[in-house]
């Protein structure tokens, strides 16, 4: 055989598989759009169901799946009176339960998926399911457990929230602490009596302090200002002087002073950020010094702390953007520039 004949047997070899490869995708192609066409089908046999007043149930070959799928979706876009009745009629044909049974699948991404749908039941098999899907290995279904309970007024106590989720810990995620806002709603006392509880990890009592600060609670600024002096963390630090700073309360001022003068940089961010906030003028002074930073961001948030502070602060700025002192003078001549104080 010639390397001519070798050639084309090899281009003939190469057409062919490109010729079986396309039919395989075209066959493949008519199998997807057959399945489409049947779910879509199926879909337009549930919707009625769903949204009329049989609620009997579908008939034995409808795709139990789908339904389960559609329920949820249509539930989710609906409010009020027309909520619960397709509430009724899903629950009737049994996707609250389907969703249960789902609770004890093998694959975390199926249970993930059922405990956030649950959120949309509130009935107390579902309840009791979903406080138990608390302990369940995976993290993400723990929280997603978690924030269904809250969806359905349920939200269990911040102790049990604490240890079972690990927030502060080994969960450390805005959707975890976000669930502390819905406890400082409903009960407050709950929240502040963890945070004089030893055994609370920093990072939960950071959370909780958080979702307090939109109290106006001025009871919590003088324990807030002790866990400053305790805590080491600058990440804990750090939303410790937001929180003083949503408060707005002058007690914070020794803690605010000190945290200016913390090693990490963040933190005397934050510091010097809480301190115009509340208007703390008796740490210019502080905010002076802040201005020859070695960091930028304190630098900046320092000089914006004194634009707070009215004609004083702004006297500060000007002082030092006439003096030779740098990196200040740069700072203070960038803020009055920015805030038009020329």
């Amino acid at each position: 055989m010639t390397s001519l004949e070798t050639l084309w047997l090899v281009s003939l070899a190469m057409a062919g598989v490109s010729l079986g490869i396309m039919v395989l995708l075209l066959i493949a192609r008519l199998i997807t759009a057959g399945l489409t066409r049947r779910r879509l089908a199926e879909r337009d046999r549930l919707v009625p169901l769903l949204l009329g007043d049989d609620a009997g149930g579908p008939a034995p070959d409808f795709n139990r799946k789908l339904l389960t799928t559609l329920a949820v979706e249509l539930i989710e876009l609906v409010r009020g009176a027309e909520r619960d009745r397709l509430v009724a009629a899903a629950t009737a044909m049994g996707v609250p339960e389907r969703l249960r049974h789902q609770l004890d699948s093998g694959s975390p991404r199926v249970r993930l998926a059922a405990a956030e749908a649950l959120a949309q039941f509130a009935d107390d098999k579902s309840i009791a399911r979903l406080r138990a899907a608390l302990q369940d290995r995976n993290s993400s279904v723990r929280i997603a457990a978690a924030l269904s309970l809250a969806a359905t007024g349920q939200t269990p106590p911040a102790s049990e929230l604490v240890y079972k989720l690990g927030i502060g810990s080994t969960e450390n995620s805005l959707l975890a602490a976000s669930l502390f806002r819905d406890v400082a709603e409903r009960r407050p006392e709950e929240l502040k009596a963890l945070l004089v509880d030893p055994a609370i990890p920093a990072g939960a009592k950071a959370a909780i302090i958080e979702s307090l600060s939109a109290s106006a609670d001025y009871t919590l600024v003088p324990l807030i200002v002790s866990l400053v002096g305790e805590e080491d963390n600058p990440r804990h630090l750090t939303r410790y002087l937001r929180a003083l700073g949503a408060f707005g309360h002058p007690a914070a001022e020794p803690a605010i002073r000190r945290a200016l003068e913390n090693p990490h940089w963040e933190v005397r961010g934050a510091a010097a950020r809480a301190a115009g906030r509340i208007g703390l003028t008796g740490l210019a002074p502080n905010l002076r010094r802040r201005l020859g930073d070695s960091e930028w961001w304190v630098r900046f948030r320092s000089a914006e702390a004194l634009t707070l502070f009215g004609p004083a602060g702004e006297a500060i700025l000007r002082d030092v953007a006439a003096s030779d002192s740098e990196p200040g003078r740069t700072a203070a001549t960038k803020i009055l520039a920015e805030r038009n104080l020329h």
